[in-house]
C-alpha cells in the first residue's frame, strides 16, 4: 500500500498537475520508456518495441482542495484525514487509476499509457480538456484502451452519456466472470471524450476501487484495486 499511499498524499487540482507528474516521472525513472508531453500538459508513456500495443488511461487531476492528508489504513479501507483529523478526499479519483498504470509500466514489456490532465470539472470549465486537446496520432499503433475511472469493483463502463465504447464481447466472457465485472452504460470520462472525437479503437472504463468521489468521505477498498490490476493485467496479456 506504499505507493497508493504516496499518491494519496499528493494534491492536483485540474491544472495543478506538476507535482505528481514529476512523482510519477521519479518513480519510473529507473524503467526504459519513452515520455512525451503535451502542451496542456498530458504526459504520453511507450513501453518496448511492438508494431500494436495496448494501452492505459488514468487522469492525474482531482477535485479536493490541497490540504496536508495523513493516510488511514484500517483493515482493507484506505482513507485520508486533514491536520485536524477530520476526514477529507483522497483523490482515488483518480489516483487508483494512476497506481495501477504505474504497476503494469513497471511490469509488463510493452504497453502504452497515457496520463491526463484536467478531467475533472471546475467551476465554469467543463471537464476532460487534457482529451479533448491530446494527440491522437499516439494511438494509430492501439489496439485498445483501459482507463480505470470508476466507482465501486464490478462495473465496465462500454457506453459513456450515450457514447458506445466497445462491443459487447471487447472482453472475453471468462474474464468477465473470473474478476466478476459485467458491462454497464455509464459517464464521461476521458475515453469517452476520445470516441466523441472520432477515435475508432475499442476503449472501456473500469470499476478500480473507490466510492464517495468527490466527498470528504471518499474511500478504496485495497483488495477491489487489487483485483482491478489483476484483471487488467491479464486483458493486457491475451487480449492483442
Amino acid at each position: 500500500m506504499e505507493l497508493l499511499s504516496q499518491l494519496y498524499k499528493i494534491v492536483a487540482k485540474s491544472g495543478q498537475e506538476q507535482e505528481i507528474k514529476s512523482f510519477v516521472m521519479e518513480y519510473l525513472k529507473d524503467v526504459p520508456l519513452q515520455f512525451a508531453t503535451d502542451d496542456i500538459g498530458n504526459v504520453y508513456i511507450t513501453k518496448g518495441e511492438a508494431s500494436s500495443y495496448p494501452c492505459v488511461a488514468a487522469h492525474l487531476d482531482e477535485i479536493h482542495t490541497p490540504c496536508q492528508r495523513e493516510v488511514i489504513i484500517d483493515g482493507d479501507t484506505i482513507y485520508t484525514v486533514d491536520a485536524d483529523n477530520n476526514r477529507v478526499g483522497c483523490g482515488a479519483d483518480d489516483k487508483n487509476g494512476i497506481w495501477i498504470v504505474l504497476h503494469l509500466l513497471r511490469t509488463e514489456p510493452t504497453l502504452k499509457a497515457i496520463l491526463f490532465v484536467q478531467e475533472e470539472k471546475q467551476g465554469d470549465m467543463p471537464g476532460c480538456q487534457g482529451a479533448k486537446a491530446c494527440d491522437l496520432t499516439f494511438f494509430n499503433n492501439v489496439t485498445y484502451i483501459i482507463e480505470c475511472d470508476r466507482k465501486g469493483a464490478h462495473d465496465v463502463v462500454r457506453c459513456g452519456k450515450g457514447t458506445l465504447l466497445c462491443d459487447e464481447d471487447f472482453i472475453p466472457e471468462y474474464l468477465l466472470q473470473k474478476y466478476d465485472y459485467q458491462m454497464v452504460d455509464g459517464g464521461k470520462t476521458d475515453v469517452v471524450e476520445l470516441k466523441i472525437r472520432g477515435l475508432e479503437i475499442p476503449v472501456c472504463n473500469l470499476s478500480c476501487g473507490y466510492y464517495n468521489a468527490h466527498t470528504a468521505d471518499e474511500y478504496t477498498h485495497f483488495s477491489e484495486l487489487q483485483k482491478c490490476l489483476s484483471f487488467v493485467k491479464e486483458m493486457v496479456q491475451k487480449v492483442c
